[in-house]
């Protein structure tokens, strides 16, 4: 009785176990983001530290002047507590470079692979979200906010 009571006790947690996770797996994907990067230099306008991902919100100014407005996201606020970053780590009006995969579809969203501040210090050397840790990730050819391959 009791051999038949632990198998069938294997047998459920190796069933449930993956379901579990399964959360984790599902999570969307980055699928709608460019498998290359570009560099963007801006000044933060938002900063969102919550869940499920927290955001930062930028203005780029172009060649002409022009400003447009980026955001990017980044992992959970556990995952960047565990990476080292805080609440205070990025303030509204700060000048930072943001290294990003943008959007596919050319619009001025993105998933940060990497922020430093305007010196060239690193604030946040890898993201988890956009799967960049120390992988080589070539450049886009297409310019920032343009429709990407």
């Amino acid at each position: 009785m009791f051999r038949r009571m632990l198998v069938v006790t294997a047998i459920a947690v190796g069933l449930v176990a993956p379901m579990l996770s399964s959360p984790v797996m599902a999570h969307h994907s980055g699928a709608a983001y460019a498998q290359c990067e570009v560099t963007l230099r801006g000044t933060v306008t938002e900063y969102d530290w919550g869940n499920p991902h927290v955001v930062i919100v930028w203005n780029v100014k172009d060649d002409a002047g022009a400003t447009a407005s980026w955001s990017g996201e980044l992992a959970s606020v556990s995952s960047e507590l565990a990476d080292g970053m805080t609440k205070n780590s990025v303030k509204t009006g700060d000048d930072l470079i943001f290294t990003v995969k943008p959007a596919k579809s050319g619009s001025t969203t993105s998933l940060i692979s990497t922020i430093k501040h305007a010196d060239g210090s690193v604030l946040m050397g890898y993201s988890r979200r956009a799967a960049a840790g120390g992988q080589a990730t070539p450049a886009c050819s297409a310019k920032p906010g343009q429709p990407q391959s």
